[in-house]
């Protein structure tokens, strides 16, 4: 047999061929729908051109289009008052934005009705915008005959529709009504007064994948679901005066095994808000001036066990000038990942609160600010508390308002936790002064040492370690927000041995309580 020999350069170029072979023969993304044989859409101001396709089910009356049965439809132009409406109970609609710049006046540039199913595409390398009026909004424009299609939203998914925004191209959307993009809650039967009965049609939900969305609200929320909302990859971006991101039940972040999506917060009251939210993969990034990460709603119970932070991977950070770095009026719980929360010096307002108890189960966190209320905390990964209420902290008792407590870090300093080796085990950089800082890890060992650094000065030593702290509460007996637990590194001041000056500490604590409260109840009026 005769022996074939390959020259380098030979070898080079046949690699060359394969790969421009295998470049042509795989289409640019999974993620992009196949739009050859879809109908054409191209809006303008003046009304709207239609290249027919495989699909037929549509209808278009000067600057409005209906879509009335499944298929893949594709729009593109520029149209200064247009609508785009997916009717009701219509599913299998593939609607892919191919360069769409759309605006709307007093109701929704898109509308996905009761019961339909739709996928919103952006198409590879296209940049779309979407936008409404300040009309969109019922609460302000009440008179139905003067605004009789306000949808509230620019992308308004309506309930028992579900609705997957995808593709690789990008979305941008801006609110000028009333919410960004909203998703419905589930479809029940109606009787004939119109009324809900317990007969359920279809579920809701509202996916985000792939995609590049950027959402600019500015008169209510940016991203909102009343039922289920999962943002699963992608790049989303937010910005409103209220909630960034909100679903009133189930929020999903990520998925397991993935590099999930990376999601920007900018600008919000409450940046992340849900009663359940689960972060499984991807970078989160909150700026709010309120809560950073919710776990509420208004509409079940002030406190419930059924509400709850779970973080399984992924990264977290958050920045709140207000409010909480993660609130949960039910429960935290961090087994996987990193969570980076920087929480306010003073004030109401602590790193991590919850009314049934946080637990450290896996999961790396960095939780800076001041201890208002001491947290309950249970741990099978040690961690480790720096001042704060913690005994044996440097400063003294603490101070009146969150004030006189001792500043262990400053605004610009690099933060550094070490071990008794001096190694790093994480670093990171303040954001404004703090007198308080609690670090977990898998990294630590129960019982050693560690030293928290600002810039190059250790400024306190603690020692790690997993054992429960105060009270977390119980459905029967939610207990008191301002318990204040025993810290690993130290004993709380108000459990030592009544010896006059423990009993000095237990009055001091008592009256700084007392003033405490009075501050917070002035200053949040």
């Amino acid at each position: 047999m005769k022996k074939i020999r390959f020259s380098s350069h030979k070898a080079i170029a046949l690699f060359l061929a394969f790969v421009l072979f295998a470049a042509t023969a795989i289409p640019a993304s999974a993620a992009d729908a196949d739009t050859s044989d879809a109908t054409r859409f191209v809006f303008s101001d003046s009304g709207i051109t239609v290249t027919e396709g495989a699909y037929t089910g549509y209808k278009v009356k000067d600057t409005a289009l209906s879509l009335t049965a499944a298929g893949t439809y594709v729009v593109s132009g520029s149209c200064k008052n247009g609508t785009i409406v997916v009717k009701k109970n219509v599913t299998g609609v593939t609607l892919v934005l191919d360069g769409l710049t759309l605006s709307a006046s007093a109701t929704a540039p898109i509308t996905c009705n009761k019961g339909s199913g739709v996928t919103i595409s952006a198409a590879a390398g296209t940049v779309n915008n979407l936008a409404d009026d300040q009309y969109n909004n019922d609460d302000i424009y009440t008179d139905e005959t003067l605004y009789p299609d306000i949808e509230n939203a620019v992308i308004k998914c309506k309930d028992g529709s579900n609705v997957t925004i995808a593709g690789t191209g990008t979305i941008n959307v801006t609110s000028n009504g009333k919410n960004g993009v909203k998703g419905g809650y589930d479809l029940y039967e109606e009787d004939a007064d119109g009324n809900a009965t317990d007969t359920l049609l279809s579920t809701a939900s509202l996916t985000i994948r792939d995609v590049t969305l950027n959402i600019t609200a500015n008169v209510n929320d940016a991203l909102k679901a009343d039922k289920e909302l999962n943002i699963l990859s992608g790049a989303v971006t937010v910005s409103a005066p209220d909630d960034g991101i909100k679903s009133d039940y189930t929020l999903n972040i990520g998925e397991s095994g993935t590099a999930g999506p990376t999601i920007k917060v900018t600008k919000a009251a409450e940046g992340i808000e849900g009663s359940v939210v689960n972060v499984y993969s991807g970078k989160v990034y909150v700026t709010a001036s309120d809560d950073g990460v919710n776990a509420a709603n208004g509409d079940i119970a002030e406190r419930s066990t059924q509400f709850s932070y779970n973080q399984y991977g992924g990264y977290v950070y958050i920045n709140v000038s207000n409010g909480d770095g993660v609130d949960s009026n039910g429960s935290a719980k961090l087994t996987g990942g990193t969570l980076e929360v920087h929480a306010p010096a003073q004030g109401d307002g602590d790193p991590i609160d919850t009314e049934y108890g946080c637990t450290f189960g896996g999961a790396t966190v960095l939780a800076v600010g001041h201890a208002a209320m001491q947290q309950a905390y249970t741990a099978s990964t040690p961690y480790v508390v720096f001042g704060g209420n913690a005994g044996g902290r440097p400063g003294g008792f603490g101070g009146m308002f969150g004030g006189g407590q001792t500043n262990l870090v400053t605004a610009g300093s690099a933060i550094r936790i070490t071990d008794a080796s001096g190694n790093v085990l994480y670093s990171a950089t303040a954001v404004r002064n703090a007198s308080y800082v609690l670090f977990a890890s898998p990294e630590l060992t129960s019982g050693a040492s560690c030293t928290l650094k600002n810039g190059s000065t250790a400024v306190s030593t603690a020692t790690a370690g997993t054992a429960s702290s105060g009270n977390p509460g119980s459905p029967q007996d939610p207990g008191v927000p301002g318990d204040r637990p025993t810290l690993p590194g130290g004993t709380n001041d108000d459990t030592q041995n009544l010896t006059p000056i423990g009993v000095l500490r237990m009055i001091w604590n008592v009256i700084r309580s007392f003033f405490i409260r009075i501050y917070n109840w002035f200053t949040q009026r």
